[in-house]
């Protein structure tokens, strides 16, 4: 069954009476199912199949087993979360403190997951969200090496590829650029590699894929072993209850993919944060028949749910992707209300982390001056409606613990910001 663990995502069994077990499972790819069919034709059995139009399918299966004890197997949650809380914290391959990368991707989600997974390498991470302000970036900074995303509206990540390696001058030209993409499918890397590219990458993130393939292209005089100084601790505790008995959420997967108790946090408040401008963008976009931004949205969707372990939401949303990648109208007029319906109340469902989790006392206090330029500055970009401006100051500004004087108005101003509310920001300013 290990050859078969990429292509089975899950296994659901009962015990009958009459010595038959029956299994419901699902699959990421049709490959798993002719493999399932296989065996079981082998063991004497067959594969079932559950199919409503618009729902989805349920496979299922039968095999002639004995029956050892009748006895319970005992509390599942209670297994899940004490497996949860003993597994081995993923461990850092090495430290580079003098290397600078860039991660370039139009959705705040997975920029905090990249972050929080290369946290402890010591690197210096920059982050972009479009094309454009990673020309810019890359324009005045030597990076080691680039990640860029493949999927952003405006400039996608090939187009911006293209623009950086034809600026001759600037100081990346022969930087390694790796893309990232949600699409791993068959012949993808050929095409990334064509394009320009030295590398690719999936989403969601594994951790220690991330790290083997730095380490393959950072140069060797940069690489550290990992600090010694620093001990492993169960961080579990950091995950409020509430959160295990969401039933779109699987926790573990979020662990997986997101490196630490602390980082999953981080990414489901950044998840909850844009929420509400995501719903906004995708419902403007819908209704200006703008098929290829309401798409790019929607796949936004698709990687962030699953990254914080919401793969029904994320397939649902990978479906109406593949529509609108299509120019299928009519699909995404009967379901993307669904779609978006769904979203709300996984949020609804996630919000008290709002007021569950703590505060940044590890995080230095903002200098008085620091945020009047960025005040300043918030004010002047919500005048010129420069929403990616905006939006890169403020989450500049959560590297900082916010004075309590400061805290209500830093609050309101955040939320303006989220919802793209330009008539309240300078009236939040001059308070």
């Amino acid at each position: 069954m290990e050859k078969l663990s990429g292509y089975i995502e899950h296994i659901i069994f009962s015990a009958k009476d009459n010595g038959y077990t029956v299994f419901e499972l699902t699959t990421d790819t049709g490959l798993g199912i002719t493999i399932t069919q296989r065996l079981l034709e082998m063991m004497g059995s067959s594969l079932e199949v559950k199919s409503e139009y618009g729902k989805g399918s349920v496979f299922g299966f039968s095999l002639k087993q004995r029956v050892v004890k009748r006895e319970s197997v005992g509390d599942y949650e209670t297994v899940f979360r004490r497996s949860v809380a003993e597994r081995k914290q993923y461990r850092e391959k090495f430290t580079a403190p003098r290397a600078r990368i860039l991660a370039v991707d139009d959705t705040a989600v997975n920029l905090t997951v990249f972050r929080n997974l290369l946290k402890r390498t010591r690197m210096s991470i920059d982050t972009a969200e479009s094309g454009k302000e990673c020309i810019c970036k890359a324009s005045s900074t030597k990076y080691d090496i680039i990640f860029l995303d493949h999927m952003m509206p405006d400039n996608d990540g090939i187009e911006t590829l293209a623009e950086l390696r034809g600026m001759k001058s600037n100081p990346n030209c022969k930087t390694p650029i790796i893309c990232l993409t949600a699409n791993a499918v068959s012949g993808m890397r050929e095409m990334y590699l064509d394009a320009g590219f030295d590398d690719y990458i999936t989403k969601p993130i594994d951790p220690e894929a991330l790290e083997t393939m730095i380490l393959a292209y950072l140069p060797n005089d940069m690489i550290m072993p990992p600090g010694q100084e620093e001990t492993e601790q169960d961080g579990t505790s950091a995950i409020p209850d509430f959160i295990y008995g969401i039933d779109e959420i699987d926790v573990s997967a979020g662990l997986r993919h997101c490196g630490s108790p602390e980082a999953y946090i981080d990414t489901i408040k950044t998840y909850l944060d844009t929420a509400a401008s995501n719903i906004r963008e995708i419902e403007r976009y819908r209704k200006e028949e703008n098929i290829r931004h309401t798409t790019i949205k929607i796949h936004a969707i698709k990687s962030t749910s699953r990254i914080i372990g919401a793969e029904k939401l994320g397939t649902f949303a990978e479906k109406l992707e593949k529509a609108g990648n299509a120019g299928d109208t009519e699909t995404l007029a009967a379901e993307l209300p669904m779609l978006l319906s769904d979203y709300r109340g996984l949020v609804d469902k996630l919000s008290p982390l709002e007021d569950e989790t703590g505060g940044n006392d590890d995080l230095p206090l903002i200098p008085a001056e620091k945020l009047t330029e960025a005040y300043t500055a918030i004010r002047g970009f919500a005048g010129e409606l420069d929403y990616d401006s905006v939006s890169y100051i403020m989450n500049s500004l959560s590297e900082y613990r916010i004075p309590d004087s400061e805290q209500s108005r830093y609050d309101r101003l955040k939320k303006a910001v989220i919802e793209f509310d330009y008539d309240m920001i300078p009236e939040i300013l001059a308070e």
